[in-house]
């Protein structure tokens, strides 16, 4: 027997035929009668109550399924991603819980391959970034901190859990994890049924310890919301005609990677008219700002690696070069921005005039190089300096120090 034969009955009460029912709530007359004789095997919900309503009938809702995710997503990786998808396509409401504790997680900072420390709005932010899309997933972060860390502390811990789902209203009938030493802990400790989801890894063979300690072997896993973590910036410096930024096109190129320009060329183009005449104190905030969102989409984007052409040290040199004075503005974002590795070249190239150039004479060049050199020394800015004067020779110096960074051999 069909289960919505008393929609039949109740189509045949009301003399309607079914093109008439069909026509009325917006399906085919096909969809309807396959409907009444159970050969659909999951309807439309919304399609039963429009039908249940035009015929007068209350709508028989099922019991929404919750379900509860754990975890510290110190990164997340695509092997959380998986987990999180699937979960959520098997219940009707899916809650994920940041677990996090300001001493630990600091730990784990120190003892990872990180450029910078994730805050807790970072993490939330990839979890939220990630699922935005998903309207059945609600994100949630639960303080850990005095608790035993993880693998003990089971009894402490579960009493905090249920007290923070009680306060959220979260009734959750399966836990998902993929750590099967964990579901018998779930069980006893909360009291909740628990699925387990690829706990061999087989489709995703990943942990979040493995990318926290060599990230660039797992890179393909680290999602484009969490690789800025990893990322390491390479800044090319130094005074005009000293071949930053070809250099900077040429590492970029020959990493597969990107690359941050100079924005105060471009700013000079778009609004002084092309000449560095008309340039003005009041620009180098302007200047540092632009610098400062080419840098971060570069970042955002990168190969394991970027390049930086002209860093915010170099900003300074020319302010105080050319204005007498520095600016507050540039020096909070030195202080804001720090390279993994900065690469000085040495001013002993071939001045090539471009327009935007005045500094070419011999002098002028040794005094901006140190100038700029004591600038890095004041903000206490390690770097690396490349002297020799051959273009290839500095190239291939360049690729050296980058893979020293990199790790590479």
């Amino acid at each position: 027997m069909s289960s919505f034969t008393y929609l039949k009955s109740a189509i045949k009460q009301q003399g309607c035929t079914l093109q008439q029912v069909a026509e009325a709530c917006g399906v085919t007359k096909g969809y309807l009668s396959q409907l009444l004789n159970a050969k659909i095997k999951s309807p439309s919900a919304q399609k039963l109550e429009t039908i249940h309503r035009f015929l007068g009938l209350e709508f028989p809702r099922r019991q929404k399924t919750v379900g509860v995710i754990f975890g510290k997503f110190y990164p997340l990786h695509t092997g959380h991603i998986y987990l999180i998808q699937r979960a959520g396509s098997q219940v009707d409401e899916l809650h994920v819980i940041l677990n996090y504790d300001d001493q630990s997680d600091l730990m784990l900072f120190e003892d990872s391959a990180m450029s910078q420390q994730p805050t807790l709005s970072d993490r939330l932010r990839w979890l939220l970034q990630t699922f935005k899309y998903r309207k059945n997933i609600r994100i949630h972060a639960f303080n850990e901190q005095g608790m035993e860390p993880y693998p003990h502390g089971w009894d402490v811990w579960s009493r905090g859990v249920k007290g923070f789902m009680d306060e959220k209203g979260i009734e959750a009938d399966f836990i998902y994890s993929s750590e099967k030493q964990d579901l018998e802990h779930y069980r006893e400790h909360l009291g909740i049924e628990t699925v387990i989801i690829d706990p061999d890894r087989s489709f995703m063979s990943i942990s979040g310890q493995q990318i926290r300690q060599d990230p660039f072997s797992y890179w393909d896993y680290i999602p484009t919301e969490v690789k800025p973590f990893f990322v390491r910036t390479v800044a090319l410096i130094g005074g005009e005609s000293s071949g930053k930024s070809t250099m900077v096109n040429k590492l970029a190129n020959i990493f597969n990677t990107t690359s941050a320009w100079e924005y105060g060329r471009d700013y000079v183009f778009t609004h002084l008219g092309g000449d560095e005449m008309a340039l003005q104190y009041s620009d180098y905030d302007k200047i540092a700002l632009g610098q400062a969102q080419f840098i971060d989409f570069a970042v955002k984007y990168a190969n394991k690696v970027t390049f930086i052409d002209t860093d915010f040290v170099t900003s300074q040199a020319f302010c105080k070069k050319y204005h007498g004075r520095e600016h507050p503005f540039v020096q909070a974002m030195i202080d804001e921005y720090r390279f993994d590795l900065v690469i000085l070249l040495n001013n002993n190239t071939p001045w090539v005039a471009d327009g935007l150039r005045i500094l070419g004479a011999p002098t002028d060049r040794d005094a901006f190089q140190q100038l700029l050199e004591g600038l890095l020394h004041v903000n206490q800015i390690p770097y690396v300096r490349v002297d020799v004067a051959d273009y290839d020779q500095r190239f291939l110096q360049c690729i050296t120090l980058v893979k020293e960074l990199l790790g590479e051999h």
